[in-house]
């Protein structure tokens, strides 16, 4: 027979532990092993007693949940600690992952969501809430480097150009470093110095430059 999932609370609001208590003891095959409602309550617990989960707040009297999270953690290293808060700010969601957070739901997640947060953190997932979740992908997608204004401007060959002009590249260079002829290479600047006003070359060179 299976043995129950074990799981202690960590939550300072009373109104939100009874709830949560009364949720997870009339869900089959959990069982609440105790609730707490600050960090150095749970401290008490002795480490033969670890539970399979903690579920913890993050905005607690005396020490706070991600702080917890790091000091049972190094106490108890098979528990999987899941945030429960209404904080989801960056920085917060950030220091309970690196603290050893391994899940991270808002309050306003429904009963059934906590549950089965708390079912899938202790299967080695990472249960989030959809608008951390997005926080996390955001945090970790390459920033798109900023065009250049003359980008606008000119035609995508056209910059191209450009580009190599800055750089001080004869006509010929230019043209074999784009696969181009040296016709297509003249056709190109002139078109240029049309779209920026300009010239000559060292004027094109000088916008490109924002000089």
């Amino acid at each position: 027979m299976n043995q129950p999932l074990t799981l202690r609370i960590v939550e300072d609001d009373e109104r939100i532990r009874e709830m949560l208590s009364a949720v997870f003891l009339a869900t089959p095959g959990m069982r609440l092993a105790g609730t707490h409602d600050c960090v150095e309550d749970a401290e008490t617990v002795a480490d033969d007693d670890a539970p399979a989960v903690v579920l913890m707040d993050v905005n607690l009297p005396g020490a706070d949940g991600i702080e917890g999270v790091r000091r049972l953690s190094a106490r108890w290293p098979a528990t999987q600690f899941m945030m429960y808060t209404v904080n989801d700010t960056d920085d917060k969601v950030f220091e309970a992952l690196k603290a050893g957070a391994n899940g991270y739901l808002l309050k306003n997640a429904s009963p059934d969501e906590i549950v089965q947060g708390v079912r899938e953190v202790a299967q080695g997932g990472s249960p989030m809430s959809m608008s951390v979740a997005r926080r996390v992908v955001r945090h970790f997608r390459p920033v798109p480097a900023a065009r250049h204004p003359l980008s606008v401007e000119l035609g995508e060959r056209e910059f191209a150009v450009l580009e190599q002009l800055a750089q001080g590249l004869l006509y010929k260079e230019i043209a074999q470093r784009l696969g181009i002829t040296e016709g297509a290479v003249k056709q190109h600047i002139h078109r240029i110095y049309g779209k920026l006003h300009v010239s000559n070359r060292t004027e094109a060179v000088n916008r490109y430059y924002e000089r």
